[in-house]
């Protein structure tokens, strides 16, 4: 599946900040809240020092986003992610293209060359 990357906004993932996170994003006349969380069930992944890509057998990223406003408070999208698939929910399409975590970012801040590049876009006008 080839998806056209141009119609998508980046969304601002700062893995710096560690997993879970979640961060507000208005689009159009919508509010949003996203939220990233890494399971990582295989506890031999955290050994060694090595970054997780993700998704890999024992370890996955999950995004949930939910509709603040308009109207009442809504989950439009909650997905295990799978970079370069295209995920539509709602009114909202996302893509993440690549999703790499140090072990020490689970949980806690840093710098550890972590890094998420995701993006959204709407699917209709509003």
């Amino acid at each position: 599946m080839s998806v056209d990357l141009s119609r998508y906004m980046r969304l601002p993932v700062n893995a710096d900040e560690g997993f879970p996170q979640a961060f507000r994003l208005a689009l159009g006349p919508a509010t949003y809240t996203v939220a990233l969380t890494v399971t990582v069930v295989e506890e031999t992944l955290l050994a060694g020092g090595r970054k997780l890509t993700l998704p890999m057998p024992g370890a996955f990223m999950v995004a949930t986003v939910t509709r603040e406003s308009p109207g009442p408070e809504r989950i439009v999208l909650r997905r295990k992610l799978v970079p370069g698939l295209e995920y539509e929910g709602a009114e909202l399409a996302l893509v993440v293209l690549s999703m790499v975590v140090d072990p020490r970012n689970l949980g806690s801040a840093g710098t550890f060359g972590s890094e998420v590049l995701a993006g959204v876009a709407t699917r209709w006008a509003s």
